[in-house]
C-alpha cells in the first residue's frame, strides 16, 4: 500500500512472447530448474519448481510457495522481465466467479526489486480484496508482531505452532495480562529472515503448521518485504530503512521519570513529591500529570488546567526553574462525547477522526495553546486502542478493515506534528499502544496497565521482550506497576532495579486512582528508600549509555536486546522472556519472583559480573545467581565498550549545583582478533556521533578515543596490571578490581596500547 512503484511490462516481442509460452509450458508441467533472478552481497533470490528461494550465506532462509489472491493459487507463474535491479513474475489466476465479474483468466504482474537489505514484492490486482503468502515451513522460529502474551498469556515470546492476528486488539477481550497493545505486520525467524508487510489492514498468520507459513491481510495489494541478516539489528536496520529511522529523545527523555495516577492534591502535590525527592536526594529528570487534570468529559476533554491545577504556568515554570524538570500531560485522541468538539467518530467515547484536517487543527490548536504555551513538552498518550470503532466513515475513506491499525499510526503522527511545531526535537511522546511505521514518530512506547504483583512484573518483562522483536527501539515499564495499591519492598525494590535498564524509567507513585496509601519512598522505610535512590542514581549514571543507544537505534537496533534476537542461532535463546541485552554491552536478568535468587542462562562467549569484574565466567550455559536486596543481576560481556557518566541535569542541583560532568569509558577486551566499538552521541556537541574501538591481538589491547566534549576516565578490564602507552607515551595506570583506569581530558584525542592479559 505504501512506495508503490510502476508495474513493468511484460516483453511484447516475438522472441518474448515464444520464451513466455515455452516458459509456462514447462512451468505446469516440470517446474523450472532454478535460476538466480537477483542477488546481491550474500544474498540470493532463485526461482526454482515454481517456487521462489531466498538464500543467505549461502543458506535457504524462506521459500515461497504461491502468492494467492482471494484464497486462489495461480495456475503458472513465469519470468517476464529480468534485469539486474527488478524481476517481473507473471502469474495467471482462474477465473473465481463468487469474487469477481471478469471472465476467463486473471493475470497479475508480481514486481520482485532489491531493497538494501532484502526484496520487495509488489502487485496491485485490482481485482483482488485479500492476500495470501504461502512459505514452506523450514523449521523456523517466529517473533514478534504482537506484544500482548499470546496465547494465553505464554510468557515464551516463540510463536512457532501459533495463529496470531495481526489485529490491534485494544479492548483485551483475549489478551488480559498487563494490556500491552503494540502490534506489527513485522516478525524474525532463527533463520536470519525478518518479514514485514506493509500494509494497516488486519490480518492472521499461521506459522509453521503443516509444514507451511500462511500470512493472510485483508487487502489485494501485496507489498512485502523480506530482510536478511546475521541477527536483529540487521534486521532492523533494513526495516527502519523502509519505515523510517526511529524518533531520537531529548537527554531529558532517558533519565528518571515520576507521575502519580490521580494528583488528588492539585499541582501542590506535584510539587511537594519534587521537594521531598529533593529531600531524599532522589534524581529524576522529568514529571508528568496524569487524568484527571482538565475540565470537560471524563475531566480532560477541553485540554486545560482545572482549578486544582490553577496557574500552570507559575508552578510548570517552578518545575523547570528550582528543580531543571521538564514536564508532561495525559492526553487521549477522544473527548468521551463532549459536543464542543468537532469531527467526532460515532460512539460515546468521542474517537476523533484524525484523517478530517479540521479536527487535527483544533487538537493541536488546544493542546498549543493550552499546554505548550505554559511550558508542557510532551505526553503520555493513552485509550487510542480501546473500544474502537472500527465501521465508521472516515473523512480520508480509510476502508474498515484498515481503521483500527491505522489509528494508532495516525494518533503518533498528530501528537508528533504538534510537539514538533512548538518544541522542535526537544519534546517526548509516549503511547501505551502502537503499530509498524510510528517508530519515527514515538519517543518510546510503555508497557500497559500492569499488575502491580510479581506476576505482573513478569508478565511485563515478557512484553519488554517481543516488543524488542518487533523493532521498538524504546520501551518502558510502568515501574511498581499500575493495577494495584501500595506494594512490598522487595516487590518495589526489584521493580525499580530492572526500570533503570529499561529504554523509558518511568516511576508510578500511587495506587491505582490514587488509591490509598501511596508509593512514595518517604511512606517506605530506609531500606527502601536506599533501594529507590541507588535506582535512580543508576539510570543517572547510564544517561550517556542509553542516550547514545536511543540516537543510533536506527542502524544499533532496539535498547532492550531479546537473547534470540542476538543469538538466533542459539535454541536455547528461543524460549527466554526473562533476560535480555542491554545495548550491545550488558546482560540484565531481572527478579521476577521473592527470595534474591534465579538462574540466568549466558550465551556463547566470556561474561563478567557487572559488581565485581575480578568474576569471570564462560557462556553457553546457565548458572544460579543469588542476590542482595541492593541489585539485580547484570552481566558485562567480553568485546563490548559503553559509555556511562555523569551529566548533571534535573533536580540534582538541588543538592549537587557544583557537580561538573564526567564520562567513564568502560573497555572490555574480547579474544585475540576481536573488536568493538561504541558509537557515543555526544550531547554537548551537537549530537556529534564519536566512535571508541577496542581490538585484541594476542596480549596487545589497542584503544581509540575520539575528543570528547567532556573529560573523564578509561576503565579497562584485565586480570593484571599492565603495561601501557598513551598517545605514545609510556602511562602507570591505576589498577584495582581487575580494572586499570586512565583519565583523559575534554577535546583530548586517546591512543591507548596495552600489554597484558585483559
Amino acid at each position: 500500500m505504501m512506495n508503490t512503484q510502476p508495474k513493468i511490462k511484460p516483453l511484447n516481442s516475438n522472441f518474448g512472447r515464444l520464451l513466455l509460452g515455452f516458459l509456462a509450458t514447462m512451468a505446469v508441467a516440470a517446474g523450472l530448474r532454478a535460476e538466480v533472478l537477483l542477488q546481491t552481497e550474500g544474498t540470493r533470490l532463485s526461482f526454482s519448481e515454481g517456487r521462489l528461494q531466498v538464500e543467505r550465506a549461502g543458506k535457504l532462509v524462506a521459500e515461497v510457495k504461491a502468492f494467492e489472491f482471494n484464497y486462489t493459487a495461480p495456475k503458472s507463474v513465469v519470468v517476464t522481465a529480468h534485469t539486474a535491479d527488478r524481476v517481473v513474475l507473471h502469474a495467471v489466476y482462474p477465473s473465481v466467479a463468487k469474487y469477481q465479474d471478469e471472465e476467463g483468466d486473471l493475470p497479475v504482474d508480481i514486481e520482485v526489486t532489491p531493497v538494501a537489505g532484502g526484496y520487495r514484492f509488489h502487485a496491485v490486482p485490482t481485482w483482488a480484496f485479500n492476500t495470501t503468502i504461502r512459505l514452506r515451513d523450514l523449521d523456523d522460529h517466529f517473533f514478534g508482531i504482537l506484544e500482548p502474551l499470546y496465547p494465553d498469556n505464554r510468557l515464551s515470546p516463540d510463536l512457532r505452532g501459533e495463529v496470531v492476528p495481526v489485529d490491534m486488539q485494544g479492548d483485551q477481550s483475549q489478551y488480559h495480562e498487563n494490556y500491552a497493545s503494540a502490534w506489527s505486520a513485522f516478525y524474525m525467524t532463527s533463520h536470519g529472515m525478518a518479514s514485514f508487510y506493509d500494509t494497516f489492514a488486519k490480518g492472521s498468520y499461521r506459522l509453521g503448521i503443516n509444514g507451511e507459513t500462511k500470512l493472510y491481510h485483508r487487502t489485494g495489494t501485496l507489498d512485502w518485504y523480506v530482510f536478511l541478516g546475521r541477527d536483529g539489528d540487521e534486521l532492523l536496520t533494513a526495516y527502519y530503512r523502509v519505515i523510517g529511522a526511529p524518533k531520537a529523545p531529548p537527554l531529558w527523555a532517558m533519565g528518571p521519570i515520576g507521575w502519580r495516577d490521580n494528583n488528588l492534591g492539585g499541582a501542590p502535590e506535584i510539587l511537594d513529591d519534587v521537594r521531598r525527592m529533593s529531600d531524599l536526594r532522589i534524581p529524576f529528570t522529568a514529571w508528568f500529570v496524569d487524568r484527571p487534570y482538565s475540565d470537560g468529559a471524563h475531566e480532560w476533554s477541553k485540554m486545560n488546567f482545572s482549578k486544582l491545577f490553577a496557574n500552570p504556568e507559575e508552578w510548570i515554570g517552578r518545575l523547570h526553574k528550582d528543580y531543571d524538570l521538564k514536564f508532561m500531560t495525559w492526553v487521549a485522541p477522544m473527548t468521551f462525547g463532549d459536543p464542543d468538539f468537532p469531527g467526532q467518530l460515532p460512539g460515546a467515547t468521542g474517537y476523533m477522526d484524525l484523517t478530517n484536517p479540521d479536527v487535527v487543527k483544533e487538537y493541536e490548536h488546544r493542546l498549543t495553546t493550552l499546554q505548550y504555551s505554559v511550558g508542557v513538552q510532551g505526553h503520555k498518550m493513552d485509550r487510542a486502542e480501546e473500544y474502537f470503532p472500527e465501521m465508521t466513515t472516515w473523512k480520508d475513506g480509510t476502508a474498515d478493515n484498515e481503521t483500527r491499525n491505522k489509528y494508532l499510526y495516525l494518533y503518533a503522527k498528530v501528537v508528533h506534528e504538534a510537539l514538533t511545531k512548538a518544541w522542535g526535537a526537544d519534546h517526548v511522546n509516549f503511547p501505551r499502544g502502537a503499530f509498524h511505521r510510528t517508530q519515527p514518530f514515538l519517543t518510546a512506547i510503555w508497557g500497559g496497565d500492569s499488575r502491580s504483583s510479581w506476576d505482573g512484573l513478569a508478565g511485563n518483562l515478557a512484553n519488554s521482550i517481543r516488543c524488542g522483536f518487533m523493532g521498538f527501539p524504546v520501551w518502558g515499564s510502568d515501574t511498581g506497576g499500575y493495577l494495584g495499591g501500595r506494594i512490598e519492598p522487595e516487590l518495589y525494590a526489584r521493580w525499580l532495579q530492572w526500570g533503570a535498564w529499561n529504554g523509558l524509567f518511568e516511576i508510578k507513585l500511587d495506587g491505582l486512582n490514587g488509591t490509598p496509601p501511596d508509593r512514595t519512598p518517604w511512606v517506605y522505610g530506609v531500606e527502601l528508600q536506599a533501594a529507590f535512590r541507588a535506582a535512580c542514581e543508576q539510570r543517572m549514571q547510564l544517561l550517556p549509555y542509553a542516550y547514545s543507544l536511543a540516537h543510533t537505534s536506527g542502524h544499533t537496533g532496539v535498547l532492550m536486546k531479546p537473547l534470540a534476537y542476538v543469538w538466533p542461532n542459539d535454541p536455547a535463546t528461543y524460549a527466554i522472556w526473562d533476560e535480555y541485552l542491554f545495548g550491545s554491552a550488558f546482560l540484565v536478568a531481572p527478579l521476577t519472583a521473592p527470595g534474591g535468587h534465579r538462574s540466568v542462562y549466558l550465551p556463547a562467549g566470556q561474561w563478567y559480573d557487572y559488581y565485581d569484574l575480578t568474576k569471570e565466567f564462560t557462556g553457553g550455559k546457565a548458572i544460579a545467581v543469588s542476590m542482595p536486596f541492593e541489585r539485580i543481576p547484570v552481566f558485562v560481556r567480553a568485546n563490548s565498550v559503553a559509555v556511562t557518566g555523569t551529566i548533571p541535569i534535573g533536580n540534582q542541583k538541588v543538592w549537587a549545583a557544583d557537580t561538573k560532568s564526567s564520562l567513564v569509558v568502560h573497555v572490555f577486551p574480547g579474544v585475540t582478533g576481536e573488536t568493538a566499538a561504541f558509537e557515543y552521541v555526544d550531547s554537548a556537541d551537537q549530537n556529534h556521533v564519536k566512535t571508541v574501538t577496542v581490538a585484541r591481538t594476542g596480549d596487545y589491547v589497542s584503544i581509540t578515543l575520539p575528543a570528547l566534549s567532556t573529560g573523564g576516565e578509561i576503565r579497562v578490564r584485565c586480570k593484571t596490571a599492565p603495561r601501557a602507552t598513551q598517545n605514545g607515551r609510556d602511562v602507570s595506570p591505576k589498577f584495582e578490581a581487575g580494572t586499570a583506569r586512565f583519565a583523559f581530558a575534554a577535546g583530548e584525542a586517546i591512543s591507548l596500547k596495552l600489554t597484558a592479559k585483559p
